[in-house]
């Protein structure tokens, strides 16, 4: 994963280091914007895979709660009626 990242922020580094000698840049200037392009381009790219490793993980991680027609309902008991009148 990392080489990927590697390689997609040097692609970005050449590319932007011929975007700006086009632009008639002294060396040194192209070589810095070009150089804090790349340093963008893994940063971000490095955000979006943690996030992406967060989500799955918790994803992954919630554990599953039993369905509830296969619960079973307790008893349910009526109150007793009570007695108005005297015991005997």
């Amino acid at each position: 994963m990392t080489k990927v990242m590697f390689q997609v922020g040097l692609l970005g580094f050449f590319v932007s280091a011929l975007y700006f000698g086009t632009q008639g840049m002294p060396l040194m200037d192209m070589v810095l914007r070009s150089f804090i392009v790349f340093i963008a381009i893994v940063l971000v790219q490095a955000a979006i895979f943690v996030i992406i490793a967060s989500m799955k993980k918790t994803k992954n991680s919630a554990p599953e709660k039993p369905h509830a027609e296969h619960r079973q309902a307790p008893p349910v008991t009526e109150p007793q009626a009570q007695q108005t009148g005297s015991p005997s």
